[in-house]
């Protein structure tokens, strides 16, 4: 499939030279399109908008799809439709293996036990636990599995210890675990000095940052956090139904905020789980795996009809509990088709965000009526005060480090390994059709609807202020820089990182090209350069917290949600700009090129391997693969580069391949952490390519100009 030109269509549309259009007023900037123009508002945040919305329509869908089940046949359906997302949302899980489960240590309480278990839910890759047994009466106990929220000391925390300790002196095993990043399983930890590497301000919020880090690499080969955060949440619920003392038909699970959204998930994915409570739920993006046709909502539905009860706090904000409350009417419908109204309830506690007193009562009085049947006395409910043990006398570990302590797996390395069997799998040859799929590339071309905001002569050549639509409710704006020289000229759409107009950028590159005689239209994809909230930013976050929770990330898992990848939705706007230039007068359509510089690099090479009208494409300063991102622990690649399952499908080389043998230049290519390689490095990279391709290595901009110049004049 290849994108077509509709030149006819812009023949009408375009502004010609002569025209009367705004002259640049002198108190305006010469870089910037939209100061002064009322006629494209808030353009800082148009893709977030636009993204919004989208996600807007598929959640109303969602709630369509919900209202419809109207009969146990349609809900078990449904239902079954609904696993099978969830499944594929979680990418390859891995085969049961030996749990070599083993109990690092005994304290002995009034009332209650902590046993402190080490267990492998996959091989090396160690879940480090505290169980809560009671003392009191006899066994088999029914059990519930406790996911850690987002708080840094993980099964420490004090709100999961009252809740092991109030559980289990009224007879409930409890299994609180830390999830990966969290407690003992800092997966960046640094010894020197004793916190988090990528934690910027020693917040117990850094489990968030980890998640996100690792994450957007498990993501590249079609999981995602959530997938490993499932699996040892599985393998927990494998450890409880081995010992003789839990009663492995009553298995409940509980947590709160990112804890919360575990059990939702756990719940639906695990049958074995007969009561779901979730409390204040929610967490961050990268454990939640919704996509197109699976909304948290649809996850819930999951566990109808095992009783469930949902918990929130008045210390969350209003609307979040509101937006919940309605989730949970939804829901509630589909117990009603069941014939189970009884079996589900919302409800709101006084208290902060959290699993506070109050929470711990509710919880135990659900479970007592679901698992026995009982209606519980409220002087049952009251719990003496108990001292909490300091953190170090829960560790199941001498140094309270897993990777200190055992070594191991970590998710950065299991990705990995998981990383280099896709390499080994991709099949050969022509995988045009995949590509476009895995990038959600859409090829169907829509009006531009082109607009000249103002036209100036800057001595050495014309300068356009241009903007045209993408898509519906996207803009992107354009800077046409055009040789003085009447005539048709050779045509370049300049694609940069940091912005279409940063002053390095206009005065050793775009200059230098137009008083070579060549047409240059630079442009802003969108969400970038002047359609950035950030701007102006680097490419490169000064923290880990704004590289996992800046905009760019917002982008990346909002288009997710909605069937979308950022790359290929700015590839889309480089298509506008190929159609701009090949309907201007001054331009020859037959020698129109790309250059992109940092992740404009990889765009301008996705326009060309699907515009064969890109006779000739750079890209300096890019990413060498995606490999390279899931073969390093550490990476400063934005995450809009990214892309759901981009490794099972393709990987850079093989984009490369769908251009050539149209003239190919990768200039200073980069490693993961943007340290320009060799080109000796990059064509073993581009090995199957390297005859057809020109890898250099530059050091100014003169040089890398005048390389620019040199793959222009050939045809």
């Amino acid at each position: 499939m290849q994108r077509r030109g509709f030149s006819a269509l812009l023949a009408v549309c375009l502004i010609v030279p002569g025209a009367i259009v705004a002259q640049v007023p002198p108190d305006l900037p010469d870089w910037n399109v939209f100061y002064g123009n009322k006629d494209f508002a808030d353009p800082e945040g148009m893709f977030a908008r636009y993204l919004r919305k989208l996600r807007q329509e598929e959640e109303r869908r969602r709630s369509q799809v919900i209202a419809g089940v109207s009969s146990r046949d349609s809900l078990r359906r449904y239902q079954d439709e609904t696993r099978a997302a969830l499944r594929a949302a979680l990418g390859d899980l891995p085969d049961r293996t030996p749990l070599n489960a083993r109990t690092a240590g005994v304290l002995e309480r009034d009332g209650y036990a902590v046993e402190k278990v080490i267990f492998e839910s996959r091989p090396r890759y160690y879940v480090t636990a505290n169980v809560y047994v009671p003392r009191k009466g006899t066994g088999p106990y029914p059990a519930v599995l406790a996911a850690v929220g987002h708080w840094g000391m993980g099964k420490t925390f004090e709100e999961y210890q009252r809740l092991g300790i109030y559980l289990a002196r009224r007879g409930y095993i409890v299994l609180v675990y830390d999830v990966p990043g969290q407690g003992e399983r800092r997966e960046y930890f640094n010894p020197i000095m004793n916190r988090a590497l990528i934690d910027p301000g020693g917040s117990h919020w850094f489990v968030t940052l980890e998640h996100g880090y690792a994450g957007g690499q498990a993501i590249l080969t079609g999981g995602n956090y959530a997938s490993y955060l499932v699996w040892d949440g599985v393998r927990a619920l494998d450890y409880l139904t081995e010992r003789p003392d839990v009663d492995a038909s009553r298995l409940a699970c509980t947590g709160t905020s990112g804890g919360g959204l575990q059990t939702e998930l756990l719940s639906a994915f695990d049958d074995r789980i007969k009561i779901s409570i979730p409390v204040c739920y929610g967490g961050c993006n990268p454990d939640n795996p919704t996509r197109p046709g699976l909304s948290i909502k649809d996850v819930d539905a999951l566990i109808a009809p095992r009783p469930l009860l949902m918990i929130e706090a008045t210390g969350d904000p209003r609307s979040s509990v509101l937006a919940k409350q309605e989730r949970h009417e939804e829901i509630a419908h589909l117990y009603k088709v069941a014939g189970e109204n009884e079996r589900t309830k919302y409800i709101v506690v006084e208290g902060p965000h959290g699993y506070v007193p109050g929470m711990y009562e509710a919880a135990y009085v659900w479970m007592e009526r679901w698992f026995f049947g009982r209606q519980t006395p409220r002087e049952s409910l009251e719990e003496p005060a108990t001292p909490l043990e300091p953190a170090e006398n829960l560790h199941c570990t001498p140094s309270g480090e897993v990777t200190m302590s055992l070594g191991g797996e970590t998710v950065a390395s299991l990705n990995r390994t998981h990383a280099g069997r896709l390499a080994r799998a991709r099949a050969a040859g022509d995988r045009r059709e995949a590509i476009r799929h895995a990038l959600a590339l859409d090829l169907a071309p829509r009006p531009l609807r082109p607009k000249t905001i103002a036209r100036a002569e800057r001595g050495s050549f014309i300068l356009e202020k241009i903007a045209y639509w993408s898509d519906d409710e996207v803009f992107v704006p354009g800077l046409l820089l055009l040789p003085p020289k009447p005539g048709r000229h050779p045509a370049v759409v300049f694609v940069n990182e940091d912005g279409k107009a940063t002053q390095p950028l206009v005065e050793q590159y775009l200059k230098p090209l137009v008083e070579a005689g060549v047409a240059v239209l630079t442009i802003d994809p969108r969400g970038m350069g002047e359609t950035d909230p950030e701007t102006p930013r680097s490419s490169r976050p000064a923290d880990f917290k704004r590289f996992v929770h800046g905009v760019e990330s917002g982008f990346f898992y909002d288009s997710m949600r909605v069937g979308q990848t950022v790359p290929g939705m700015r590839t889309r706007d480089i298509f506008g700009a190929v159609d701009y230039l090949a309907g201007r007068s001054e331009v020859d359509p037959a020698r129109i090129s790309a250059i992109g510089h940092g992740s404009g690099g990889l765009l301008v090479l996705f326009a060309a391997a699907f515009d064969p009208r890109i006779q000739t494409v750079a890209a300096t300063g890019s990413l060498v693969s995606y490999q390279e991102i899931a073969a390093n622990d550490l990476y400063t690649h934005q995450f809009g580069s990214f892309g759901p399952g981009f490794l099972r499908v393709f990987d850079l080389p093989d984009v490369v391949a769908l251009i050539t043998p149209r003239r190919v230049l990768l200039n200073n290519l980069v490693d993961a952490q943007h340290r320009v390689l060799m080109p000796e490095r990059v064509r073993r990279t581009y090995a199957a390519e390297h005859g057809k391709l020109e890898i250099g290595h530059t050091v100014t901009a003169q040089e890398t100009v005048r390389k620019y110049l040199t793959l222009l004049a050939r045809r």
